[in-house]
Formats: C-alpha cells, structure tokens, sequence
C-alpha cells in the first residue's frame, strides 16, 4: 500500500505541467495536505478519489501521456473494474438498491382476491351449471331455480334485491317503509316495548317478549341488546333520543316511517310478529329485502316476494327522476343471484293483484 501512495504521488508529478522550484514546493505542500501519505487515513477519507486516481496513476508511472488511453482501452476489452465494494471498509456513501418506499397493507374490499385467482367449492361449481348468468327470467321461474340451488345445510332465507334509481344524499330521495308479507317470515322476532302506564299490561298481553320504561332504557344503556325490535309509545320518544348513538347503527332506533313507534302497542306487536318488514335503501341505492324460507311453498314465496314489489313500487319518492327500477335480483342466503325480467315482474305483479 506504501507504494500505492509513492505512486499515486509520481502521477500526480508526472502529469503537472513544468513549474518553477518554488511553484513545485507549493505544489508538493498542497498535494501532501490533499493527498495524506499515509495510506489507511487515505482509505478512510478520501475512498472515491482513491478510486478515481489509482488506475490513472499506476499507467503514468509506465506512460505519463497514454494513461488516459490505457485505461479506455481496459474498459472496452472487457478487463476488471474497480467498485465501490471492493474498497468498502465501512464507508456507506457508495451506490445502493433504489429505495422504494413502503407500500400501505390492503384492507376491505381491495384484500380480497380478484375474481379469476378465487377457489370455488364442489358445491358451488354445481349450482352454477343450473343457471345462465346473463339470463332474465321471470318470478315463477325464478323462485324455482332458487329453491334448486339452496343446498347448504340449514335453510336459507329467501332474498329480493333491487337497484333503484335513487341518491339517498338527497331528502326527497330517499326510501323506507314497511311491507307485510301475508306468508310470514318464516322465524321468530323478538320484541321489546318501551312504555308506560297501563300500556304495560297491554303489550304483555299481546306477546311482547320484554317490556319496561325507564328501567329497561337504563339496560339498555348498559349494554342489554337480546332483542330484534324495539317498539316505543310516543310518549316514551323524548327518553328513548338518549339512546340514539346505541340504537341507531344498529338499525334499532324507533321511528314512525318503520312502524316501531305508534300509539296503539297492541297492534304493532301483532303485525311484527305476523311477518312485517322494514326496509330501506343504503348510500349505494340498493334495497335489501328478505321475503321468506327457501322451505316454504312456491305460491307463498311468490305471494311474499308481490307484496315487497308492490311495497317498494308504492313507496316510491317525490324526488326520483327517470327510470326508476334498475336491476332486480332473488337469491338464497348462500346462493347465487338470478336476474329479474323488470317490464314480466312488475306486469306479474299488477296481474296477480288484479
């Protein structure tokens, strides 16, 4: 390494122009304070410009004017190159990996697989084959093949899904309401009863599950949810408002346009527990609707399913513009959608109600 550096500094004389003897002193002094001799101190400061003078100045010791052309020479007849890595000695300046900055973990809808990678059961490839994607049909048939393809192992609920042409954003938009459905549900509704008064007595009477006032409202408060519905007596509305950061998100809050507040308790728990829905429609104008049991007889699921369009198709808002029913869709709990013929569906229903 010693006579690396007694090299470099014959280069470096070599390759200076003619001086007189104080200019080369000065020279000298200046190159000595650039350049240290001592050779680990050089390796340790200076890496690059040992790396850019070394191989110029080992060819000018030989040449002094062709050492720029013996070091083209080398590069193009594919001799070794000197890097950074070969004289590294814990210096990080050097060229590295491009850095990429950390991508943020997927989470929703964008973790899920795309459509083409998803595996698909037996089960499923099967039902598949019972129906033509693209294909509209009518009701009868398509609570037909419903019926065909719910194979899973307990029964499934039947579903009706409709896209409307709403922007619920807007007031005069936006869609709820209530349908009996003169089947049934086919399950069970728990009710709890919010009153007071004689009104007490009257609900127990018509088959509330729970019933209070003020004590069931601080249950409530604390946590108690082992109920489906929850109906109100207007008189109760001013305290039942407490709790609407609890009741609201889970869509139990009472409210007159679902039926869940009214002034006669008798006959809202009645209606309830005969089969009365509430719907309404998400941010994304979509209206899901159960209307019954895969298990119940085709005249009854056709029944349910012409009493929810005529519901929606009676509920329809002030506001809506245009077309007013997109697509309609049936389905099980865990099968796929069949797709409704709109003009043959609404036809059926002012048919069936004639």
């Amino acid at each position: 390494m010693a006579t690396a550096a007694s090299l470099s500094a014959t280069a470096s004389s070599l390759l200076a122009p003619a001086s007189s003897g104080a200019a080369a002193t000065a020279q000298c002094s200046s190159s000595t304070a650039l350049f240290p001799t001592s050779v680990p101190s050089l390796r340790a400061y200076y890496p690059r410009l040992l790396l850019a003078f070394r191989r110029p100045a080992v060819a000018a010791v030989a040449d002094p004017q062709g050492a720029v052309l013996e070091e083209e020479q080398g590069q193009d007849e594919g001799q070794e190159q000197y890097d950074d890595d070969d004289y590294d000695d814990g210096y990080e300046g050097g060229r590295g990996p491009a850095f990429t900055p950390p991508t943020r973990p997927r989470t929703g809808k964008a973790a899920l697989p795309l459509k083409r990678d998803r595996t698909r059961s037996k089960r499923f490839l099967e039902i598949q084959k019972l129906r033509e994607s693209k294909k509209e049909h009518d009701v009868p048939t398509a609570i037909s093949l419903m019926k065909q393809m719910a194979s899973a192992r307990f029964v499934e609920s039947a579903e009706a899904h409709f896209r409307m042409n709403l922007d619920p954003k807007y007031n005069d938009q936006q869609l709820r309401a209530t349908v009996n459905l003169p089947k049934g549900t086919g399950q069970s509704v728990k009710i709890a009863v919010l009153t007071q008064g004689e009104k007490i007595d009257q609900a127990r009477a018509a088959g509330a599950d729970i019933v209070g006032g003020d004590d069931l409202i601080d249950q409530i408060k604390g946590g108690f949810m082992e109920f489906d519905k929850l109906i109100a007596s207007p008189d109760m509305m001013p305290k039942v408002a407490s709790l609407g950061k609890i009741l609201g998100p889970r869509g139990l809050m009472p409210n007159p346009k679902a039926g869940t507040v009214s002034p006669n308790i008798t006959q809202a728990i009645e209606e309830f527990k005969k089969g009365k829905v509430e719907y309404r429609v998400d941010k994304t104008g979509i209206v899901h609707i159960p209307f019954g049991k895969v298990d119940f007889p085709e005249e009854d699921l056709i029944a349910n399913f012409m009493a929810v369009v005529r519901s929606v198709e009676r509920n329809k808002p002030s506001g809506a513009k245009g077309i007013y029913w997109k697509t309609a869709y049936l389905c099980s709990s865990m099968g796929p959608s069949i797709k409704l013929n709109i003009k043959e569906m609404l036809d059926y229903g002012s048919e069936s109600s004639d």
